[in-house]
């Protein structure tokens, strides 16, 4: 009997990755489409059936294809509900679609929930029946593994770590709840950060100087100012992390993303922020670690999915 076998598809602001997808691991990457902005939904969703039919052609034992798609989405239904950041996207009913032009098993899955569900089976989650997992980059994502399953919410949107609030007074943002993590610790804030602790210390920095890349760089060579800023990011995780601690009582949490590459001088800051604020028996056993996928996550995550969630739709247009 052969190993089930599905294809990804990571689908993103720009352009979208594939990979077909076998125990947890991406034995052959596919053509990396580039997301339209055009509204033409339909142009772009045939190029993702044709590269199902190319990847299919060199594993005719493909039997599924998942999508992890950056935005609302219906699992129930099959649907893309709306994605902010791509135009066009708004009740495209796109599971049906691709199970009728293909005659594969179809699922889909908020990216970062299937990020989730990819480091929990195959990645730094596994074993751990409560899970909490976050993407630190450009914004901050996240999802929760609740006693062994995907929580995914009355309204299938639950998991958003980056739109709890650490001030109730703070900035303003884009879902409307002042003070929101991610307005804090976002790709562009961190830059933004740097640059206000240099200047107060008389030293002016350029973007690239001031870029979390750099600013990892400049931590790791002995540079107390970048030092600062990294602790000032990592108390602000860690007061968000600390908020769900307190309600969900995880086993471990998983951070990945861009921001995450600042390692262990980054995690030390959040494991103190977290010791100083919740009660021993909150962490004496949690487990506060880095992914271990990657960039690989966003495929193998609704690969996965594809093969065991419970909204998969099979060939004959019904719930498996």
């Amino acid at each position: 009997m052969s190993t089930p076998t599905a294809i990804g598809f990571d689908m993103g602001a720009t352009t979208t990755k594939t990979g077909v997808v076998k125990d947890g691991k991406i034995i052959l990457r596919g053509e990396v489409i580039e997301t339209r902005q055009d509204g033409d939904t339909a142009a772009l969703i045939d190029a993702f059936i044709q590269e199902i039919r190319r990847l299919k052609a060199t594993y005719p034992e493909v039997h599924a294809v998942g999508f992890g798609v950056p935005g609302i989405i219906n699992p129930v239904e099959g649907v893309v509900v709306n994605l902010t950041n791509v135009k066009g996207w708004h009740n495209i009913p796109l599971r049906s679609i691709i199970t009728e032009k293909t005659g594969l098993i179809c699922n889909l899955e908020n990216d970062a929930k299937a990020m989730a569900y990819a480091e929990w089976k195959h990645g730094a989650g596994q074993s751990a029946p409560n899970l909490v997992c976050v993407t630190l980059g450009t914004g901050v994502g996240g999802a929760l593994i609740l006693n062994g399953r995907l929580h995914r919410g009355a309204t299938w949107v639950a998991g958003e770590i980056g739109q709890m609030s650490i001030d109730y007074a703070g900035v303003d943002w884009v879902y409307g709840n002042k003070g929101a993590l991610e307005a804090y610790v976002g790709h562009h804030q961190i830059s933004a950060r740097a640059k206000q602790v240099y200047k107060k210390a008389g030293k002016n920095l350029s973007d690239e100087e001031a870029h979390p890349d750099h600013l990892i760089k400049a931590a790791e060579a002995g540079d107390e100012l970048a030092d600062k800023v990294w602790a000032d990011i990592g108390l602000k995780i860690g007061v968000g992390l600390t908020n769900v601690i307190w309600l969900v009582n995880p086993d471990r949490i998983v951070i990945g993303g861009g921001v995450a590459n600042a390692g262990e001088r980054l995690f030390g800051y959040i494991r103190q922020t977290v010791r100083a604020r919740c009660e021993e028996t909150f962490w004496k056993k949690l487990e506060i670690v880095p992914a271990t996928l990657h960039n690989d996550a966003g495929i193998i995550g609704p690969a996965t999915l594809a093969l065991e969630s419970e909204f998969r739709q099979g060939v004959k247009g019904r719930a498996l």
